[in-house]
């Protein structure tokens, strides 16, 4: 089982290291701060399992698959009783997860865990 302190010493790899990058840049982007991050992430790891197997980027173009550019392509609708935006915000994180890391739950669940230790520091 890969663990979050497995992932901060395995981000010496290029490919996690743009992913934890575009993690981090995301939450920025987005305005939120610790108390939402956190949020967010709890509720994104609980709906990993509702995406797994459901949604692919096999069929986007090589040039759409990366962190950064699956993040926009994962940006689910907004509910209207989302008053917050939280609950689409952990939709999208978790959407994104599985687009990046496919068949990867352990890691999935580990970089859950990174981003928000990353956020708390």
């Amino acid at each position: 089982m890969t663990g979050a302190t497995e992932i901060q010493h395995s981000a010496a790899d290029p490919q996690l290291r743009t992913l934890l990058d575009t993690a981090r840049s995301w939450t920025l982007e987005q305005g939120l701060i610790l108390a939402e991050i956190e949020c967010v992430l709890c509720l994104a790891s609980k709906l990993l399992p509702l995406y797994r197997g459901r949604i692919t980027a096999e069929k986007l173009p090589a040039s759409l698959r990366t962190p950064y550019e699956l993040m926009a392509w994962a940006r689910p609708e907004r509910a209207e009783d989302d008053v917050t935006g939280l609950e689409q915000y952990s939709h999208w994180f978790a959407r994104w997860l599985v687009l990046c890391l496919p068949g990867e739950e352990d890691l999935q669940n580990a970089v859950c865990c990174v981003v928000l230790v990353q956020a708390k520091s």
